[in-house]
């Protein structure tokens, strides 16, 4: 099965970097997008995995200042080329859940705690902004979360390990396609439980699309051989 994980950014390491540690762990062939990466920000586990940045990685100080370059993260996560893939994994801290993908992938996300922050106060900001940046930032906010909404339906599955995430996405997501693993945080996270909920949510998903083409008298979507195959040993 072809499958690609998509990780916001890659500079340091939060609880979203030893998920993404244990997502690769789980999809050892599995192909890396981000929007910009620090080469020595990438995980042991990753080490024999090809890490692929868009073009906000040729920015100048990027990795160093990216806030002031937020506002260009949600158009550049819509241009990452995922055609071709069986199953997409968005390991989300702010805007990974935001990739377009085909019908017939299944998209997945992992959502964390830090997209909380555009609802529970202003947009995310650089230190000591200039006071342009400080007059835009309030506009940024609302700009941000309209986004965080639309994109959110472009998802087939949440996991998350919160029920306040839960909630959150229940209420503005409008979403109840929702599996809470029962963690203390982001670190913690079983892979064996993630393991299983995967091969879960891509069965469902697969008889999902099965139904809809009977339903309406369509072919099957070329995809990868039966779910039931999903992630054999």
């Amino acid at each position: 099965m072809k499958t690609a994980i998509i990780h916001d950014w890659l500079i340091n390491r939060a609880e979203e970097e030893q998920s993404l540690e244990s997502l690769c762990t789980l999809f050892p062939d599995a192909d890396v997008y981000t929007l910009f990466y620090k080469p020595e920000a990438i995980p042991a586990a990753m080490t024999a995995i090809t890490v692929r940045p868009s073009r906000l990685q040729k920015l100048p100080g990027i990795t160093k200042y990216y806030k002031y370059y937020m506002p260009l993260f949600p158009t550049m996560i819509e241009h990452i080329d995922l055609r071709g893939y069986d199953l997409v994994m968005s390991n989300n801290r702010y805007f990974a859940k935001g990739v377009l993908t085909q019908p017939e992938t299944c998209h997945i996300c992992l959502l964390h705690p830090s997209i909380l922050s555009f609802w529970q106060g202003p947009a995310p900001e650089p230190s000591k902004p200039p006071q342009s940046f400080r007059s835009v930032y309030p506009f940024l906010t609302s700009y941000y979360r309209i986004w965080d909404i639309v994109s959110s339906q472009r998802v087939d599955y949440f996991i998350t390990y919160s029920h306040l995430l839960e909630q959150h996405i229940i209420k503005y997501y409008r979403r109840n396609d929702i599996s809470v693993i029962d963690t203390a945080d982001g670190k913690d996270l079983c892979r064996q439980s993630l393991y299983d909920l995967c091969h879960q949510i891509m069965n469902t998903f697969r008889v999902r699309q099965d139904t809809i083409c009977q339903t309406h008298d369509i072919p099957s979507p070329q995809t990868h051989p039966a779910a039931s195959s999903y992630m054999e040993d």
